[in-house]
């Protein structure tokens, strides 16, 4: 493991989280640790694997000696997935469970957004307002991670002719939703902000 500064690599499900994590982790580690602690941090672009393979041993185990070979070792692995309709908390120990088989000695953890990543963009969707087109009145709706369907409940709002499609929005939404009230109102994006939080030590 790196000896000098932290180093974070990670594993997802999906492409446009492939294209948006990195980003996404450099603004948390940043908005987390305000102090010049956070230039040293380094964090690897994410290596993907589809969620039917992902809850499999062989390859998870394949992906996770893929993100771990890159010199200096990583100092943590984060594994991020949706729950879509499956319990979070048991979908995450799942994860984490596989991963002990081959990779026991890895500083692992699985992080799963509740329902769908895209519910982290609604609970922060103010800092979204007039982005890309969406209103400039863009309000979050009550409870964000109950619903089924946050690509579609973004979709909806975008202008006339336009969706919501992960690989070409998320790599910009993940750098203007709001991080604290998606904090607030998503236990599962407060659930990755405290694992970064370990992470950075």
């Amino acid at each position: 493991m790196s000896g000098t500064h932290p180093v974070i690599t990670s594993v997802v499900e999906g492409h446009g989280e492939e294209r948006a994590l990195q980003s996404l982790l450099y603004r948390l580690v940043h908005h987390l640790r305000e102090d010049a602690y956070a230039e040293y941090v380094e964090v690897r672009p994410p290596h993907r694997l589809p969620r039917d393979r992902m809850l499999k041993p062989e390859p998870l185990a394949r992906a996770l000696t893929v993100v771990t070979a890159r010199h200096p070792r990583p100092t943590a692995v984060l594994v991020l997935l949706d729950a879509d309709d499956d319990c979070a908390v048991d979908l995450a120990a799942q994860v984490r469970d596989l991963a002990r088989i081959s990779h026991g000695h890895v500083p692992l953890t699985a992080v799963v957004a509740v329902r769908e990543f895209e519910a982290w963009f609604l609970a922060g969707a103010a800092g979204l307002a007039g982005h890309m087109g969406l209103p400039h009145d863009l309000t979050p709706p009550p409870d964000p991670e109950a619903i089924r369907g946050a690509k579609e409940w973004l979709s909806e709002r975008m202008p006339a002719g336009s969706t919501y499609r992960p690989p070409a929005h998320q790599p910009s939404f993940v750098q203007h939703f709001d991080l604290d009230a998606a904090r607030n109102a998503a236990p599962s994006f407060d659930k990755l902000c405290r694992e970064v939080l370990r992470f950075l030590g």
